[in-house]
């Protein structure tokens, strides 16, 4: 098909599973997607601290 319109989606039927299904999945996935946020954050922390000490590491102005 080489274009897709609105009527021809119409009549497409669209499966859902149930909705203790849909619950159970969202609980079992939404503390993985928790983690992986509080991942972020810690990189996005660490990146900032990487770029404020590496300048003067790299200078000599803090020693290790």
């Amino acid at each position: 098909m080489h274009n897709l319109s609105a009527g021809a989606l119409k009549n497409v039927p669209i499966l859902c599973p149930p909705i203790n299904l849909q619950n159970a999945f969202a609980e079992f996935v939404d503390p993985q997607f928790e983690f992986i946020e509080s991942l972020m954050d810690q990189n996005q922390n660490l990146t900032k601290a990487r770029d404020l000490l590496l300048p003067r590491l790299m200078s000599g102005a803090i020693a290790v």
